[in-house]
């Protein structure tokens, strides 16, 4: 509809029904118009810029009067026709406002994440880059020499564990703000030498660990179960210590939220051994900690146990009996490509992607993994629990 857009037009003009809008084109400043839809009054300009029809909204009313409206559209049609995109400098503008913390915000709530990692991204920003937090990414993309520096500089005062870890949640911050405002500069993190450290390697060889094996059947007996059920699965600590008696299915055990969040829960399968150990744990945590839902139960403020290291048993406690499950196991003739199943690691390529083996399949690997796993350890299942050691 065509006519002069006033403040009377603006004032008098009733609302359409829902789902309707009505359009008033401008007829004395061509590419002025006013759209009024069942809860809102806007003003919008329409013009070619470098060759391509565009439209954007620049204000509401009541915020504005139909006479602020109109100077300000000539205003932007100008600047139109001169080449200049009211939307893509509205983008940028918005860009160069997001600040390393709302980046954060955005990436741990829009990815599901366990609550051990968004603690270690936001530690991460808190600890080492207090004084980006606030800071608009844009003026850190800008920055490129003094984000290396940056990274130099916690490197000498903390390690260059610590550094790389950092810059890995920076990197994956700024990556996250990138996709939300693409006019944003170039991750800066790119400029960045990181130390390529080495993943680390567990020395465990048949000797160390017999003598693990004889030490372990001295332990406590929940903490015994505990370090034996790491072993035996290659669990990661905080899933093996928060394992609960309700998630434990026929052969198998749930893992709800293993690392990477509930988007990464998977059942675990369990070899007779392994059930075997479940089962006791269960028999005698009723006796001795009636109620408890843990299947490492403990006195401590969580109620399950906290602490995995073990004095007697050296260095092979916790991600090292990981290491150690996942030599074990493919010794014993578990398939690469199976193993990564086994251990929940994720799937970085399209053949991983499309397969999808049964969880009596997997069991039937567990079962070759763990009599592997006994074996090297010098210890025997005899169809009960406790084991005992080879004779």
């Amino acid at each position: 509809m065509q006519t002069k857009i006033s403040q009377a037009l603006l004032d008098k003009t009733p609302s359409p029904d829902k789902g309707q809008t009505i359009q008033f084109a401008d007829t004395e400043l061509r590419g002025f118009y006013l759209i009024i839809t069942p809860t809102k009054r806007s003003f919008y300009v329409q013009s070619l810029v470098n060759g391509k029809q565009v439209r954007a909204k620049f204000g509401d009313a009541p915020a504005m009067n139909a006479k602020d409206a109109r100077a300000k559209a000539r205003q932007i049609l100008v600047e139109m026709r001169d080449g200049t995109n009211p939307n893509e400098e509205r983008r940028k503008a918005k860009a160069k406002g997001i600040t390393l913390r709302e980046a954060l915000n955005l990436h741990l709530s829009a990815k599901s994440l366990s609550a051990k990692t968004k603690h270690n991204y936001t530690y991460n920003m808190e600890q080492y880059l207090p004084d980006w937090l606030d800071k608009p990414l844009a003026e850190i993309g800008a920055d490129r020499t003094g984000v290396r520096l940056r990274h130099g500089k916690i490197t000498k005062q903390h390690g260059a564990t610590t550094a790389d870890s950092c810059y890995r949640v920076l990197r994956a911050l700024y990556n996250r703000g990138l996709r939300e405002h693409p006019a944003l500069p170039s991750n800066p993190t790119n400029n960045v030498d990181y130390h390529g450290l080495k993943r680390r390697k567990v020395d465990a060889n048949s000797e160390k660990l017999k003598a693990w094996g004889e030490a372990v059947l001295k332990l406590n007996p929940i903490r015994r179960d505990m370090h034996l059920f790491i072993i035996l699965t290659g669990m990661r600590r905080t899933s093996a210590i928060e394992a609960r008696i309700d998630q434990v299915l026929p052969g198998a055990l749930h893992v709800p939220k293993p690392k990477g969040g509930s988007a990464r829960a998977f059942d675990l399968p369990l070899s007779e051994p392994l059930q075997a150990l479940i089962n006791h744990r269960i028999e005698q945590n009723a006796i001795y900690f009636r109620k408890t839902p843990w299947l490492f139960p403990s006195e401590s403020k969580s109620g399950h146990v906290a602490e995995v290291q073990q004095w007697e048993l050296g260095d092979l406690t916790g991600h090292a009996l990981r290491h150690t499950y996942a030599t074990l196991a493919q010794e014993s003739g578990v398939p690469l490509a199976e193993l990564k199943f086994l251990l929940n690691h994720a799937t970085n390529n399209v053949t991983m992607g499309y397969l999808n083996p049964s969880l009596d399949y997997l069991r039937s690997l567990q079962e070759k993994a763990s009599a592997k796993i006994l074996d090297t350890l010098g210890l025997e299942y005899t169809g009960t629990w406790p084991l005992t050691l080879k004779e």
